[in-house]
């Protein structure tokens, strides 16, 4: 008896999502939420954003002879100029956009002058969007690049084939049709065998959505 009455009471535990199910099956299918219509971010997206790039470099020649040899380092000490990056790509939902791009770096003083550029690959999240801070956006910037350091004296680094990684912060404060503006703080090292920089680059973006319309 003890054991018939444990097994009508878990049939009904199993039978009771039936009928939710069933209903939903008829009124409202799940398809994994690749109906939900996007509110702020969608389709097409191009941005653009100029800066300030504050930076340090240091390193050698790309020369195996003389990485490494103190007689041929070359420093940047601090240096300034500016910056901008451009992507293209998509947004997937309102708070997930990416895209690829390229960036040009430049920094320079009285007697040092860097100069650089990159391929990236660009992904923006917006972490906050579900609690109402729709348009906080950290993002982070992949990719590969050269950079050239010039000194006094005939002295130069350069950094061959250089990886490439940072991230930053940017919040939407407006938005006009389509087009959403944004301050901007990043940090991005480019680093070689022969060659690293470390850059903090402060601006504005402005980015293109194509949707929603």
């Amino acid at each position: 008896m003890r054991r018939s009455v444990l097994a009508g009471a878990f049939l009904a535990v199993l039978a009771s999502p039936l009928p939710a199910l069933a209903q939903q099956s008829d009124n409202q299918p799940w398809n994994g939420g690749f109906d939900q219509k996007n509110e702020r971010r969608s389709d097409f997206v191009f941005g653009l954003s100029p800066s300030l790039v504050l930076m340090a470099a240091d390193g050698y020649p790309n020369e195996v002879s003389k990485i490494n040899d103190p007689a041929y380092k070359t420093s940047s000490g601090f240096a300034y100029g500016p910056g901008c990056q451009a992507w293209i790509g998509g947004a997937l939902r309102d708070w997930f956009t990416f895209g690829v791009g390229g960036a040009y770096l430049q920094g320079g003083n009285t007697s040092t002058l860097t100069t650089g550029g990159a391929f990236l690959v660009h992904i923006e999240a917006f972490p906050f969007y579900r609690l109402g801070l729709k348009d906080l956006a950290v993002y982070a910037n992949f990719g590969a690049g050269g950079l050239s350091l010039h000194g006094p004296h005939h002295k130069h680094a350069a950094a061959g084939f250089a990886s490439i990684g940072g991230g930053g912060i940017a919040y939407e404060v407006a938005r006009i049709g389509h087009f959403a503006f944004a301050p901007t703080a990043e940090y991005m090292l480019i680093a070689s065998h022969s060659l690293t920089a470390s850059q903090a680059l402060i601006g504005a973006r402005v980015v293109f959505y194509g949707g929603p319309s």
